[in-house]
């Protein structure tokens, strides 16, 4: 079986792109090129890829964004590669994500925004083939985010966003099944307000204390909905991922995933909380430069207080080396983080939720990122 991720990124990509616009085997398109842009391998799941495509001359010019998969779906094409059957679309006709060409069509998307229809304008935030996407439109001064999910996922979305009222986005429409439409949180990002303050911008240093107090204000009713496994409960997955990315520390990185998940088993936790399940500092957002509103809380539901405060903490901590400008004090700011946050809950399992929450950040990074991030895993 071939090596999918090299075959997709490789020249034989092109093949299989000319083969699934043209139906024949072997096709060359006048003029054809094709980049990738974005990869999305998931070890022991599917592959895909997607690829800014252009072809033709003159009035038969065209550009197209192409997805190929390895998942089993229903597509535009399917090509066939030593075994291997590719499935191929365009953009946005995603098969699992139905609303997504609602979303990407400027006329239904208009009406589906409040307020009247002006120069709006709109980006693709995210894309995850067959998962998720999220975009965002800017309309007469003001931000709308269209989140697209999995049609059956579209009822427990907008459950969460319900019970989450007040602390969560507001939700403005939900035109068709997995499809939600949200007004802009005031504020801004956790992250903004910790590099203001660290840069002089801002005299107001964010307070642990009230990223915690958003978490104890989160309903207790998300205890009724379908728990989700932390970072931690999938550190064999995302262990494997790190591997992928970097297969000459495959060795290191296996013995790791074992000790994080030996300590995660083994070290106490408290009790089953409503959580935010993607707590960070992205999805924090500020007023007056302190945490007071929630934004992405598609993940919310019951879980552990220490995977909450584990994910934050391990986001912070890679600040410092993403971005050193705007977080000169990032590496100081993530221990003293870490230490308040640890003091309600046992610091040895929480440490070792935010090893395995550092552990999958490894995967989809740079090569000289990667490697800080497994050393900060270590750490």
């Amino acid at each position: 079986m071939p090596d999918v991720v090299a075959l997709l990124t490789g020249p034989e990509a092109a093949d299989v792109l000319q083969s699934a616009l043209t139906g024949a085997p072997g096709a060359q398109l006048p003029r054809f090129t094709c980049t990738v842009d974005e990869v999305h391998d998931r070890v022991g799941a599917e592959t895909s890829v997607t690829y800014h495509v252009s072809y033709g001359e003159g009035a038969d010019a065209r550009q197209d964004y192409l997805v190929v998969t390895t998942a089993d779906v229903a597509s535009a094409a399917t090509v066939t590669v030593d075994g291997v059957d590719l499935r191929v679309w365009r953009h946005p006709e995603d098969p699992r994500l139905p609303g997504l060409d609602g979303a990407c069509t400027p006329e239904t998307l208009a009406g589906w925004l409040p307020g009247p229809t002006g120069e709006d304008t709109t980006e693709v935030l995210v894309y995850r083939p067959l998962r998720r996407a999220v975009l965002r439109t800017e309309r007469a001064g003001r931000t709308y985010f269209t989140k697209v999910v999995r049609p059956d996922k579209g009822e427990l979305l907008e459950r969460r966003h319900a019970l989450l009222a007040g602390i969560g986005p507001e939700v403005v429409a939900v035109p068709e099944p997995g499809v939600l439409v949200t007004a802009v949180v005031p504020g801004q990002p956790l992250a903004e307000s910790l590099s203001a303050w660290q840069i002089g911008e801002s005299t107001v240093e964010p307070d642990p204390a009230e990223a915690l107090a958003l978490l104890d204000a989160l309903p207790a009713e998300l205890l009724d909905l379908p728990a989700r496994p932390s970072w931690t409960d999938r550190a064999d997955f995302h262990g494997a991922m790190a591997a992928a990315a970097l297969p000459d520390h495959a060795a290191e990185i296996a013995r790791l995933t074992e000790q994080i998940q030996h300590l995660a088993e083994t070290l106490p936790v408290g009790p089953l909380v409503p959580t935010h399940g993607d707590f960070h500092e992205a999805n924090i957002f500020c007023a007056d430069g302190q945490p007071q509103r929630l934004i992405d809380v598609d993940t919310a539901g019951p879980g552990r207080r220490e995977d909450d405060l584990a994910c934050l903490v391990a986001h912070l901590a890679v600040l410092a080396d993403l971005s050193p400008e705007h977080y000169p004090e990032g590496a100081a700011v993530a221990d003293r983080w870490a230490t308040r946050l640890e003091a309600g809950v046992h610091p040895g399992a929480f440490r070792a939720r935010v090893a395995g929450v550092i552990l999958s950040l490894v995967a989809g990074s740079p090569r000289s990122v990667a490697l800080t991030r497994l050393d900060l895993a270590r750490a």
